[in-house]
């Protein structure tokens, strides 16, 4: 099973780059202990939204941390326990708060966000999964006029950025989603975003598209290793080894463990989001709609309406608190009157967030034919696509999409 390129990871960001090196004319063999095309994404929000281009490092946090300390419900939440691992990266994560860099990441992000729509839909399409993507927009909404005219402000930053937005009153938001409440002070509408009415499904379809042009092995790769020859040894299973010329590291919060012993410290933590899916919602919504004040979302799809968002700073293995998912009905209540709690299931999975909130994509400086992309965070599903054109045009030398110095693991040692 010897291979141009090893992929270790088969969540969305590792199987759209293995659908763009298969594109490239490369041999692929990609590694996953589940089938590739699941993972965490299958439980996301579904919004691919190119509007979300400020990264998580702001000064404003530092007044918030005793209250993400004491309320486990909290939008944004660090576990007692898991504070200790989290030193190093907290140390890169306040330095990400300074303004020159903060503005980097911007700029950064927002040139990453503009095609990724476009890119996502693309690659679904060529997988038959086109008809998984609705392409109408999304909103951002607000109760509080204050709220509303924080998020107008922004609208500068959009227009510099090539993204698409446009502020809307209550009655153009009305008009354009009656089941929100009418007390709405107004909202952001985002042209551009779209979402995904069936993840598992898209899963499917892009795992199949990959299992029909390369070789999978379903298990987790223990080690990496570079060979005096120039290629890698991947190894996993109990004693089994395979052989690549290069190996792309795409195994989202286990990325750091893999890379560790070759030497590279990653400031990467795991965050997990929780979901809470309404099977019969009561209330209809045509578009994912982000609840500005409480931080989440609501995407309709084909089994229902699904409550997604926050972030829980936590060990991977740690038991989740699924308390965080039943708390989100409660928050979405005021935003959608006539909401019901029918057939609800919950949910939890693990993200990969770098300390800057960057997605890590490039060629690792000391090793040869090894290369990485992975630290997504919730966008996730949003970035795969132009993230993976993006890879595998710096593996193959070809012009990139995006300029990955922003992205490149060395910034966090310049």
């Amino acid at each position: 099973m010897d291979a141009d390129i090893a992929i270790i990871g088969g969540g969305i960001v590792g199987t759209t780059a293995t659908l763009a090196l298969q594109d490239a004319g490369l041999r692929t063999i990609t590694f996953d202990p589940l089938e590739v095309g699941a993972g965490t994404a299958e439980g996301s929000a579904g919004f691919l939204h190119d509007g979300e281009i400020f990264p998580l490092p702001h000064p404003r946090l530092l007044t918030a941390v005793p209250r993400m300390l004491l309320d486990p419900l909290g939008p944004l939440v660090f576990r007692w326990p898991h504070l200790p691992r989290l030193l190093g990266w907290s140390a890169v994560f306040l330095r990400a708060m300074r303004k020159e860099i903060r503005e980097t990441g911007i700029a950064a992000l927002s040139q990453l966000n503009k095609t990724a729509v476009d890119m996502l839909a693309g690659m679904a399409a060529t997988a038959g999964a086109g008809d998984l993507i609705v392409r109408n927009g999304g909103l951002k909404v607000c109760r509080d006029a204050r709220t509303l005219d924080a998020l107008a402000r922004e609208i500068a930053r959009f227009e510099r950025a090539g993204i698409p937005a446009q502020v809307l009153d209550a009655r153009a938001l009305s008009a354009m989603e009656p089941g929100l409440s009418q007390s709405l002070a107004g909202g952001m509408f985002f042209p551009n975003s779209a979402h995904c009415i069936d993840l598992a499904e898209m899963g499917r379809r892009l795992g199949a598209r990959v299992r029909s042009r390369g070789d999978v092995v379903l298990a987790a790769v223990e080690r990496i290793a570079p060979q005096r020859n120039g290629t890698w040894t991947v190894a996993y299973g109990r004693r089994e080894r395979v052989s690549a010329a290069r190996v792309l590291v795409a195994a989202g919060h286990a990325s750091a463990k893999l890379l560790r012993p070759l030497g590279y410290r990653v400031p990467l933590a795991p965050a997990r989001g929780y979901h809470l899916m309404l099977a019969d919602p009561g209330v209809q919504l045509g578009r994912p709609v982000i609840f500005e004040e409480p931080h989440f979302g609501a995407t309709p799809m084909r089994a229902g309406l699904r409550l997604a968002g926050t972030m829980e700073f936590a060990a991977a293995d740690t038991p989740p608190d699924m308390r965080r998912a039943e708390n989100l009905f409660r928050l979405a209540m005021p935003y959608l009157p006539g909401l019901q709690r029918v057939h609800a299931t919950v949910w939890m999975g693990v993200r990969p967030v770098s300390a800057d909130d960057l997605p890590i994509i490039g060629r690792a400086a000391g090793h040869p034919g090894l290369y990485y992309c992975f630290g997504h965070g919730h966008l996730g599903l949003t970035q795969s696509a132009v993230s993976a054109r993006a890879v595998a045009a710096l593996v193959t030398g070809a012009p990139s999409p995006v300029d990955l110095r922003p992205f490149d693991l060395l910034r966090f040692f310049a």
